[in-house]
């Protein structure tokens, strides 16, 4: 069973147009609550739990955390929004990706800060 969340909706968690909630790492969830709270800013969801199809398409790594419904991908409006949700997830213990436009947060073992630069190189 998930648990009830208080900043966070089913429907926000979609694949292709579909909810895939109940996919989801209940643990994962309620530290993805608990950093919107903190946060105190909007956190719309780019990318949640991805099967190992959508996984592939998308070049993610293949032990994604996506695979395991431990990871999402939040959309960064500006500086300041992604100053505060970077913050807050690295306070409670999450894993945080920096994107061009987004942060990719985790709940793996060890936790770390790591960047995708390397696939926004312009020409």
């Amino acid at each position: 069973m998930k648990p009830e969340l208080k900043n966070f909706a089913p429907h926000e968690f979609l694949m292709d147009g579909v909810v895939v909630f109940d996919r989801m790492d209940a643990d994962f969830l309620l530290l993805l609550d608990k950093c919107r709270e903190i946060a105190g800013v909007p956190m719309k969801l780019n990318s949640s739990w991805r099967s190992a199809a959508k996984n592939k398409a998308v070049g993610g790594a293949k032990s994604s955390m996506h695979l395991k419904g431990r990871a999402v991908d939040v959309r960064c409006l500006d500086g300041a929004h992604r100053a505060a949700i970077m913050g807050a997830a690295l306070s409670i213990g999450l894993t945080v990706g920096v994107m061009e436009n987004a942060l990719h947060l985790d709940n793996r073992e060890k936790q770390t800060v790591f960047h995708y630069y390397h696939m926004y190189r312009r020409k």
